[in-house]
């Protein structure tokens, strides 16, 4: 971490985002992974992988954990001057945000009812809500997300997030870009010297684990494979953008330049508290009679040079007493000539309205350029309007209508994966393909004015819709709403029957249906 570069030159390598490929036809050469000539490869890929795109993952990390690149810079700096190191959470900040923006709120499945309840139940069983939450984290660091589906020891299917900074996925070289495998590596330490790297590879139908004792992953060896039953490359990628980078990514060098500016204040700020104080004139004034160091036997200690050796009136003594004292007094002893007294302070001045400016610049950057609103805003506020809100939240929103979409094919496609294992069951119903998924914003809501709005289109649109746009508000399901009203009206009916000697006619009974019969006729 020596050689990190600060506000110079470009931080990672051209290819430190490259996705990977190999030809299709190259890939059906392989029937079995396990050969030599297969690993060959896989141990070129797992190295460029480390050398080309780790660095870049780890730094993005780093940025997330509040370890910004202004901890490793090289000042120069005196011994005994300031030499602060502040990292802002810049990174942190916006993560969290755009996390808690997009999946606040669960994602909501719509479709064949028997396919959705099958979902629901999928998601329960795997915390899917925290686990959609993971993924976005790491989409917004990283630019990539990761994870894998598997069958645990009872035979259900479960997934798990993968760390991006040991996952990849080799795609063909079709306009279609089908996922060919995808390689899982990691390593086990068990003491400092002694480490332990393993290499997993997930195809449609196997899955290929490989080890080796070397640290940098070479000389693997092929261990065991194992069938998969899911009938497509387990390891579901997910990403951020098209060009798979992170929501803060862009704005890298902003947060150099403000960790800087805060760190400079504070040298500034420690420097003023530590500044030299410069005394013009003779010091030793006010002094006593000046008092000599003795021997044993009273008599006065000489020198070297044979003075005596005065004990309260050297220069320093006498500054030191004046200092504790928090009062110097000064004169030129009566000397027409001599330098007139004076003490002061040697500081440098602060131009704090400038610097302060500067600061709030290099804010409002870093949220404008990653869409992020700004809630310190003093306009940001409760009070405002629900389309004031919008388009506070306008660039934020078309940022979140592509992660959407973006997440949406991915959610697709892991529900594609686990369907294929629930028609080997026979327990799929319904079509995957035809499940629609709803993502609701985490928004602070106005809830008389929603109320309002929702009360004006009542008649308007129909019960279901209007049900479920009262379900962020009620937390309610629109079928579980409208089951409850529907046993409300059954239960005042039959109140209305007991207490009195009406019945309600059903349409089998003649009549419409609905019509109230006196039962004593």
């Amino acid at each position: 971490m020596n050689n990190v570069n600060f506000l110079n030159k470009t931080r990672f390598s051209p290819d430190d985002n490259a996705v990977f490929q190999m030809a299709a036809k190259d890939f059906k050469l392989y029937d079995d992974l396990s050969t030599q000539s297969f690993v060959d490869k896989l141990i070129n890929y797992i190295s460029v992988f480390q050398t080309d795109q780790l660095p870049r993952l780890k730094e993005l990390k780093r940025y997330y954990l509040a370890k910004n690149n202004i901890k490793y810079r090289e000042t120069g700096r005196d011994v005994n001057r300031a030499d602060n190191k502040i990292a802002s959470d810049w990174a942190k900040y916006i993560t969290v945000f755009m996390q808690g923006y997009i999946l606040g709120n669960p994602i909501a499945y719509t479709g064949d009812d028997g396919l959705v309840e099958k979902i629901e139940q999928f998601n329960q069983e795997n915390s899917t809500d925290y686990h959609d939450g993971l993924i976005e984290t790491d989409l917004s660091i990283y630019g990539r997300a990761y994870e894998l589906l598997y069958s645990d020891e009872q035979s259900q299917e479960r997934i798990v997030k993968l760390d991006p900074e040991g996952t990849f996925v080799v795609y063909d070289d079709t306009i279609a870009r089908n996922s060919l495998f995808g390689v899982r590596v990691y390593q086990i330490k068990y003491s400092p010297t002694s480490i332990s790297s393993f290499v997993e590879v997930y195809t449609a139908d196997e899955i290929y684990y490989f080890s080796s004792e070397a640290s940098d992953f070479t000389g693997i060896k092929f261990d065991r494979v194992e069938t998969s039953p899911f009938q497509g490359v387990p390891i579901n990628e997910y990403k951020n953008n098209e060009e798979r980078l992170g929501d803060f990514e862009s704005v890298l060098d902003i947060i150099d330049a403000y960790d800087l500016s805060q760190s400079e204040l504070a040298n500034f700020q420690q420097d003023m508290n530590d500044a030299y104080l410069v005394i013009t004139g003779n010091p030793m004034t006010g002094t006593s009679e000046p008092e000599y160091q003795t021997d044993e036997n009273g008599e006065i200690v000489l020198n070297e040079y044979g003075n005596p050796i005065a004990v309260n009136n050297s220069e320093t003594d006498v500054i030191q007493k004046m200092l504790k004292a928090r009062l110097i007094i000064l004169d030129n002893n009566n000397e027409p000539d001599g330098p007139n007294p004076s003490a002061q302070y040697l500081t440098t001045t602060y131009d704090s309205t400038g610097a302060e400016a500067y600061k709030q610049r290099l804010v409002h950057d870093i949220l404008r350029f990653t869409f992020t609103p700004d809630t310190n805003d003093q306009n940001f506020a409760g009070t405002q309007s629900g389309e004031a809100m919008k388009y506070k939240l306008m660039g934020n929103d078309n940022l979140r209508k592509t992660k959407e979409r973006l997440l949406t094919r991915g959610i697709m496609r892991r529900l594609r994966l686990v369907g294929n294992v629930w028609s080997i069951k026979n327990t799929l119903y319904g079509v995957i393909n035809d499940v629609q998924l709803k993502f609701t914003p985490n928004i602070p809501q106005n809830d008389e004015e929603r109320v309002t709005q929702l009360k004006a289109l009542y008649g308007v649109i129909s019960d279901e819709t209007l049900f479920e746009l009262l379900e962020t508000f009620t937390g309610v399901d629109a079928d579980e709403e409208m089951k409850r009203l529907d046993e409300q009206k059954q239960k005042g009916i039959d109140d209305f029957t007991a207490q009195t000697n009406y019945k309600q006619l059903k349409p089998d009974d003649g009549g419409q249906d609905g019509q109230l019969l006196d039962q004593a006729d």
